[in-house]
């Protein structure tokens, strides 16, 4: 990688799908910092961060600090299989009833809210945080991989896949940003790293499996990702901040903000 990175702090997230991402690396490497999408999130709104893979929605919501490095993220058009709603009763006999969300992804959590209202009309779902007792939880990354291989759910509802059903359009799951004030050349650099660790096509049998998957199944849940974000995609993400808006699940995390007014 290119002099001048190595004084770059870059959050990564730690799951399967961000994996062909993590051999972005040579003599000059960036500080990297391995954390799930909310602590990420978190960090970057604290200017803690020079450079992230931060969910969709805390890049848009930090969208005046930080812009869009190339058009690398991670996104997908139908079945994601790692943001899943599980549940012991149908979803749309869930009114009234406890959801837990998960406690990692603000990104999830919003675009559960969403589909629940818009696609189930499921308005009086009380919302708890994911150590509490529910008739459903929202469970991400690579722990939804793993309970979704154990079947222990009589219900599973993957989000991906009934967001593009609502929608017709592929979502956006993270997206690669940059602090506005980092130096051109620098933040060409970093964007150049990633995009050779994805042109390197890396076996997947290295990859690390979560619980239950084989590498057939690692093989085969990767090769449905989109790294590069096209027309389609760009389609998606704006389709998702329209919603975000209109569900005023935008605002960023403040601490002690009431689980109702924050994804």
């Amino acid at each position: 990688m290119t002099a001048g990175l190595e004084t770059l702090r870059v959050g990564r997230l730690p799951y399967l799908n961000a994996w062909p991402f993590h051999h972005a690396s040579g003599s000059t490497a960036p500080v990297w910092i391995s954390a799930p999408p909310r602590r990420l999130g978190e960090l970057a709104a604290r200017h803690a961060l020079d450079a992230a893979l931060l969910a969709s929605r805390d890049a848009l919501a930090l969208r005046r600090h930080y812009r869009p490095l190339g058009p690398l993220g991670i996104a997908r058009s139908g079945a994601v299989e790692s943001v899943l709603l599980l549940s012991r009763r149908p979803v749309p006999e869930l009114a009234g009833r406890r959801v837990a969300l998960s406690g990692e992804s603000r990104t999830s959590r919003a675009l559960l809210r969403i589909l629940l209202v818009d696609a189930f009309d499921l308005r009086d779902v009380e919302y708890v945080e994911h150590d509490e007792p529910a008739d459903a939880c929202l469970a991400i990354g690579d722990e939804a991989l793993a309970r979704r291989a154990s079947g222990g759910w009589p219900v599973v509802l993957d989000l991906g896949a009934e967001w593009t059903r609502f929608t017709g359009l592929p979502f956006v799951y993270a997206r690669w940003v940059v602090r506005r004030d980092v130096a051109p050349e620098a933040a060409r650099a970093l964007c150049e790293a990633l995009s050779a660790s994805l042109d390197a096509r890396r076996d997947p049998d290295s990859a690390p499996r979560p619980a239950g998957m084989n590498t057939r199944d690692v093989r085969r849940y990767l090769a449905g990702f989109v790294y590069r974000l096209g027309p389609a995609e760009q389609a998606g993400l704006t389709r998702f901040h329209q919603e975000l808006a209109r569900h005023d699940l935008l605002r960023h995390h403040r601490e002690r903000v009431a689980i109702g007014s924050a994804a």
